[in-house]
């Protein structure tokens, strides 16, 4: 019961969760949420189980906050690809016509997807692979960026390829194939 932790209303609340692909022997759950505790910052934690049917929560190791400007467009998916990386939705921040400018600003992770290695760590690393890796003035965990709000997505079982669900606005919504870089 996630309750006290999650701040609920609007596009706010439990977005996501994923289990380890190494789910079996390790018993790690990943969720993202919007924090009650900070004015609903988007929150990446992992939790511990025992193997059974219960995750413990008081074992929740936050892996990445981000702050969010407005109580929309917070994304929220996560999900472990087919290459064991960790990929995390984040939306723009909220508002019309991307208000705070953070689609195209490669120094935010709002408006963006991420991607992490949480293996073996109680943060993240950043893959050596990534798309941004030696380009000092990007943020290296930046995957794809551009987004409005990817509050879906998922690897295609047959080609690799990562689509994602976008919101448009007023009239259009976006489904996209979505490239590193």
């Amino acid at each position: 019961d996630l309750s006290s932790v999650v701040r609920y209303g609007g596009e706010m609340g439990l977005l996501g969760y994923a289990f380890h692909p190494d789910f079996a022997s390790n018993h790690q759950l990943f969720v993202s949420y919007s924090d009650n505790n900070h004015s609903g910052r988007s929150t990446i934690s992992r939790f511990d189980s025992d193997g059974t049917s219960e995750i413990d929560i008081s074992t929740e190791h936050v892996i990445l906050t981000v702050d969010q400007p407005a109580s929309n467009h917070n994304g929220g998916q996560i999900l472990f690809g087919p290459d064991g990386m960790f990929y995390v939705a984040l939306g723009d921040g909220g508002g019309a016509g991307d208000t705070y400018h953070n689609g195209q600003n490669l120094n935010t992770l709002l408006g963006k997807i991420l991607r992490l290695n949480v293996t073996h760590t109680d943060t993240y690393t950043v893959p050596a692979d990534n798309p941004f890796i030696g380009n000092s003035s990007v943020r290296p965990e930046i995957y794809a960026y551009g987004l409005r709000n990817p509050w879906r997505f998922s690897f295609d079982r047959q080609t690799g390829a990562l689509w994602a669900a976008d919101v448009g606005q007023n009239t259009l919504e976006e489904v996209d194939i979505i490239k590193p870089g």
